[in-house]
């Protein structure tokens, strides 16, 4: 091998010498980073709880019970007194009783149908009265107006009361129709020359609607029933009066008896405020069809109802040898009741506790598949890099070598050169 070519290949070595130790470096680097990411791993596994199935003795606890000759009373706190010579405990009990209470219900598609009909109504003559200051008249407190032919409602509303009392019409001249509002905002219209008569003055409205049905089931006035003999008037007013004082901020509490239906179905009696059954009526969105989709309407009705009862109360509790209670007598009462003593455990709580461990269980057990995986492909990776790294030693020795005996080579070409010119 000639001088040149030696020189060539000593420096090609040497370069190829320096990729193979930079490469070596930067695997280096790549484990050191692998071996953080081991580490924070390792770390995520020392920070996760294992979690603890519950137990039932947590959820178990002594109860103490009594009866008092007429229901069972349970007993579901006793607090120590400390300041009062002739009781121990405040103590807290209760039992189930059938309590008469108003129910309020919401029916879905109700099929309200309301029964809209001109009514002829007759004024006492002592319900109208002249302004002395304008003259104006008033009938029940409020001013007669003059008919506006051109005011849609009016007219729409007087076409009505025409066709159904068509007397009305032949006799009165359009210029003479007055009219009023009564306390529902209902129009009624009259001919205002009776207003200088002597009889009572007759007016025709038009009745907004009376309710009569809800789905198949026929309504009744409330106010008819009370004076039905074939119902019991007691258990009706005891209904009412009950749903009113149960529901006191609601359209059924404010109603008056004349403006509450009620109807049976399936053997029990339901009610509803006139309020509440227009406004279901008038919700139906297809004007042909009034009965369908119509909003929910709220009813009522009244039964026993099973309700807890409770009360908070200081009592003297005496106890056994075992610290358990076995009589108990109340302040205000003379009477000593004997104490049952029995292990409740709440099944509910405890298997509400054990859904949580499970869930729990799940996350912990994915969290440490997370890791496992995390870990292995890790592992995976830094083997691969090992093997690179002892593939970059074995070259490193060989270039190495194949460096020195070029070296060498360099050297006897040098040496034999200046021999030449000795």
């Amino acid at each position: 091998m000639g001088m040149a070519a030696s020189q060539a290949r000593y420096l090609a070595l040497t370069a190829r010498k320096t990729n193979v130790e930079y490469e070596g470096q930067q695997v280096n680097q790549a484990r050191t980073a692998l071996a953080n990411q081991s580490a924070n791993t390792f770390n995520d596994l020392l920070a996760l709880e294992v979690p603890t199935a519950p137990s039932t003795n947590d959820f178990t606890t002594v109860q103490y019970s009594y009866e008092d000759g007429t229901v069972g009373e349970t007993i579901t706190e006793m607090t120590p007194l400390n300041d009062d010579p002739n009781y121990n405990y405040m103590v807290t009990h209760y039992h189930y009783s059938d309590v008469f209470t108003g129910v309020q219900s919401m029916k879905t598609n109700p099929q309200v149908v309301m029964e809209i009909e001109p009514v002829e109504n007759t004024v006492d003559r002592v319900n109208i009265t002249q302004d002395p200051t304008t003259n104006e008249y008033l009938i029940n407190g409020q001013p007669v107006q003059d008919y506006n032919a051109l005011d849609n409602e009016q007219s729409d509303s007087l076409n009505q009361i025409f066709e159904k009392y068509p007397e009305f019409e032949e006799n009165v001249d359009p210029a003479d129709i007055g009219y009023y509002l009564d306390a529902d905002n209902n129009m009624h219209f009259f001919d205002k020359t009776q207003l200088t008569g002597t009889d009572n003055l007759t007016d025709y409205y038009i009745n907004q609607g009376t309710p009569t049905y809800v789905g198949n089931c026929e309504l009744q006035a409330y106010e008819d029933l009370l004076n039905d003999p074939d119902v019991n008037y007691e258990d009706l007013k005891e209904a009412v009066a009950q749903i009113k004082e149960d529901w006191p901020d609601t359209n059924f509490a404010l109603a008056e008896d004349k403006d509450i239906y009620t109807w049976e179905y399936q053997g029990k009696r339901y009610f509803a405020c006139r309020e509440d059954l227009y406004a279901s009526a008038i919700s139906g969105p297809d004007a042909t069809l009034p009965t369908e989709n119509q909003d929910k309407l709220t009813y009522y009705n009244a039964q026993d109802v099973k309700t807890k009862i409770e009360r908070t109360e200081k009592a003297f509790v005496d106890f056994d040898d075992q610290g358990r209670a076995e009589s108990i007598r109340f302040e205000n009462s003379s009477l000593t009741y004997a104490l049952k003593t029995e292990t409740i455990t709440d099944e509910a709580a405890y298997q509400d506790a054990m859904n949580q461990y499970n869930y729990e269980r799940d996350v912990y057990e994915k969290a440490i598949e997370d890791i496992n995986a995390k870990t292995k492909e890790i592992q995976e990776q830094d083997r691969t890099l090992e093997l690179r790294l002892r593939q970059l030693d074995t070259e490193q020795d060989a270039l190495q070598t194949e460096m020195e005996a070029v070296k060498k080579v360099i050297e006897k070409n040098i040496e034999s050169t200046f021999k030449t010119f000795e």
